[in-house]
């Protein structure tokens, strides 16, 4: 099969997305690989995104789809992966945008390393009251059995990740109970049971603003963790990553927490925590100005 032969689903969720849609969907109508339908899920919005985009494309492979009822953001991916029709499904949410040979790049290198199911890249954080860019990570991100370095050092964007058709067809779903880490848990179980490839250069743009459900839902985000933390701590093979989920369940907890007051409960949940370079490192998050905390936090994320 040529390379170009390979199509790819691209899903776009939405709800109330109106506001970057235009930037999201002139992405990927600049792309120079061809062969993709895009499978457009309106969650019920209440703006105008159905008209922007109905205004936008006049296009065959622009499909538009909207939900009978308002769900979670996980169960609308679940229903839009149900109309893909393409060998390899892509995810780009309204925010984001993609630099032009995102799928070029993925298409390429899945036709090199059959055997890989998944793969990702790194990104820019596009910070929009700036109007500044800054990569994401500058660590070098490997390929194939990556559990490991997950649950260590990294959390995959949803608008980085390209995944192979079959993975759904074999029954992985995102977990519709969620709202927030839902992207987490479903690349944290792919990377569990498959090979996923890298791609190191930024290739796509990550973009935080005031009105991101993430930076306006701390509370909730420390929440799911804490819960998906409760039912994979003693299981294989995430038992032996305990200790660094646990450091980034504090980690949020902090965040939360301090955003609101620094209180004394907080400060013995840290000194708690076993002597380590992360306990100095947790103790010095306490003790910065909230100022800086909310910087560290999209960055983190």
């Amino acid at each position: 099969m040529r390379l170009d032969e390979k199509k790819v689903s691209i899903i776009v969720n939405c709800y109330n997305g109106s506001k970057y849609l235009k930037n999201c969907l002139d992405s990927i109508k600049k792309q120079s690989y061809r062969n993709y339908e895009l499978i457009f899920w309106d969650n019920k919005s209440q703006d105008n995104s159905k008209e922007i985009f109905l205004n936008f494309i006049d296009d065959a492979r622009f499909k538009y789809f909207v939900s009978d009822k308002h769900t979670t953001l996980y169960e609308a991916r679940n229903l839009a992966i149900e109309k893909t029709s393409g060998d390899y499904i892509a995810f780009l949410d309204t925010d984001d945008w993609w630099v032009e040979d995102y799928l070029s790049n993925r298409i390429k290198i899945f036709n090199e390393k059959e055997d890989h199911i998944f793969s990702f890249s790194n990104c820019y954080h596009y910070f929009q009251r700036k109007k500044k860019k800054k990569v994401f990570t500058k660590t070098i991100i490997p390929s194939g059995n990556i559990f490991d370095f997950l649950s260590k050092k990294y959390l995959v964007k949803i608008s980085c990740l390209m995944i192979k058709k079959k993975v759904f067809i074999n029954e992985e779903k995102f977990n519709k109970n969620f709202n927030i880490i839902g992207d987490f848990e479903f690349v944290m179980r792919l990377a569990a049971k498959y090979k996923g490839f890298s791609i190191n250069k930024p290739q796509a743009y990550i973009r935080f603003h005031s009105q991101n459900f993430l930076s306006n839902n701390r509370e909730m985000f420390y929440e799911e963790y804490k819960s998906w933390y409760e039912v994979v701590k003693d299981i294989k093979p995430y038992i032996i990553y305990k200790k660094y989920y646990e450091v980034y369940l504090l980690y949020l907890k902090i965040v939360k927490n301090i955003l609101k007051n620094k209180n004394k409960e907080l400060l013995f949940d840290i000194l708690r925590y076993p002597l380590s370079l992360n306990k100095i490192k947790l103790l010095f998050l306490f003790l910065l100005p909230k100022k800086i905390i909310l910087y560290l936090n999209q960055k983190y994320y």
